[in-house]
């Protein structure tokens, strides 16, 4: 039995994990009584040392629950096999300040499939030329997948950066979602660019001028 109380009796709140191993690398997942709090990913993760490093400073009972966190370790599964089913799944950004809150909660309501620029995530949360904040805002994203902000781009078709794996990971989920394959990261060639325009215009998502600096 894992024992929930500091060394000076202290009642301390429990995190709860999983990991397991996809095509795409090992995945962490962990929440608590509130919702989820983190998901990393990657390939060769070492999920203890990432546990570790993402709770440093805190008081906490890390406790591995494959049961609880069943439902959600499935649903990620499935997305990454092409279901298009909502990963709607409680979440905890109780960390987060107001700012980036807002910021992933505008994001998490992006549609499977659909790309909106930096600009159009700016303007939803009623600050329109905080692009470059949002950029940050995203980079520290707690929970990429869950809350997907791969499906944000820069508005001059070029993917931009990923908290979750980097921008090679970035361009994967996109290309799961919409069927677009070999994707430009950065600069690149004008049609290649012009693909991921088309997939914002067509969702009115993109935003003249403004590129993600995460």
């Amino acid at each position: 039995m894992v024992p929930q109380h500091d060394e000076d009796g202290t009642t301390l709140p429990v995190l709860r994990y999983v990991t397991f191993d996809t095509d795409v690398g090992r995945f962490l997942v962990a929440g608590n009584d509130r919702g989820l709090r983190l998901v990393s990913f990657g390939k060769g993760l070492d999920a203890k040392r990432e546990l570790s490093r993402k709770t440093h400073g805190e008081r906490v009972i890390a406790v591995e629950d494959k049961i609880r966190l069943r439902r959600v370790a499935d649903s990620i599964k499935d997305y990454l096999a092409g279901s298009r089913e909502p990963l709607n799944h409680r979440v905890d950004l109780s960390g987060a300040t107001d700012f980036n809150r807002r910021v992933l909660e505008v994001v998490r309501e992006i549609p499977y499939g659909v790309l909106r620029s930096y600009k159009w995530v700016a303007s939803e949360i009623g600050a329109p030329r905080a692009t470059r904040p949002v950029g940050q805002a995203l980079a520290r994203n707690p929970l990429p997948i869950v809350i997907p902000c791969h499906r944000v781009v820069n508005s001059d078709g070029s993917l931009g950066g990923y908290s979750g794996g980097g921008p090679d990971m970035k361009r994967r989920l996109i290309e799961i979602e919409t069927g677009q394959v070999d994707l430009v990261l950065r600069g690149g060639e004008h049609t290649e660019r012009e693909r991921i325009r088309f997939l914002l215009e067509s969702e009115g998502g993109d935003g003249e001028g403004d590129k993600d600096r995460s």
